[in-house]
């Protein structure tokens, strides 16, 4: 059984096995494909959690 979790940025819809960035902070999900270009108001993308001030993607 295949649960499908959406982008907290672009909201597209991935298997839970795709490649995440989660923030180690807050939690964040952003896909691969923006990680480059999840914006907010702490990083506009990249390794940096835009959502929170201490938070970095890591790779899940």
């Amino acid at each position: 059984m295949s649960f499908l979790i959406p982008c907290q940025n672009c909201g597209r819809e991935y298997s839970a096995a795709w490649t995440w960035y989660v923030c180690d902070k807050c939690g964040f999900r952003v896909c691969l494909s923006c990680l480059g270009n999840h914006k907010g108001p702490y990083s506009s993308g990249g390794y940096k959690c835009s959502k929170c001030a201490w938070g970095y993607m890591e790779k899940q």
